[in-house]
């Protein structure tokens, strides 16, 4: 299979995400980098969907988008940790099958121990809707959270992505 991961924001200066206890593009490039490495390790085929700076946040995501869509890629994953207040994960999506991919991700995170706050409408976010192939946006956990961030293990993270992207 191949896909599409884009290490959420890490793009900068201009999208460099949420500062909580945490910074939001430090966690999603930890995870990234492992989801990706395990991807390729079971013989997956990888497209790299973080550009590596961008002068603009809507620039950013144009491109991001029009990297999965150039590569054609099978499902499009994009890593993320929530900002504001509350605790788990979640995972947003649209279509029927990225719904799917989605649910078993957020069913293995919440292994983890964190709360499961379930597949949620991702019809507002531009990565998802202008995306051509099945799409999901993660997010890990609440960056102001301490119990999340006290439970933050990018392995685990990583694993449980994987586990979900690959049995859907």
């Amino acid at each position: 299979m191949k896909y599409g991961i884009d290490i959420g924001h890490n793009c900068p200066p201009s999208d460099i995400g949420y500062v909580g206890i945490r910074k939001e593009d430090e966690l999603n490039k930890e995870v990234g980098v492992k989801v990706i490495a395990k991807l390729k390790e079971l013989n997956h085929e990888v497209v790299y969907c973080t550009p590596s700076a961008d002068s603009s946040l809507s620039n950013s995501l144009y491109r991001r988008v029009n990297k999965a869509n150039e590569e054609n890629v099978d499902l499009y994953v994009s890593i993320h940790f929530n900002g504001g207040r509350g605790d788990g994960t979640e995972v947003f999506a649209i279509s029927e099958s990225s719904k799917k991919a989605a649910k078993r991700v957020v069913d293995e995170i919440a292994q983890l121990g964190y709360v499961n706050r379930g597949v949620k409408d991702g019809s507002f976010l531009y990565l998802l809707k202008n995306t051509k192939m099945p799409a999901i946006l993660v997010e890990g956990g609440f960056l102001n959270s301490k119990d999340d961030m006290e439970r933050f293990n990018a392995e685990n993270i990583a694993n449980a992505i994987v586990n979900g992207i690959t049995t859907f």
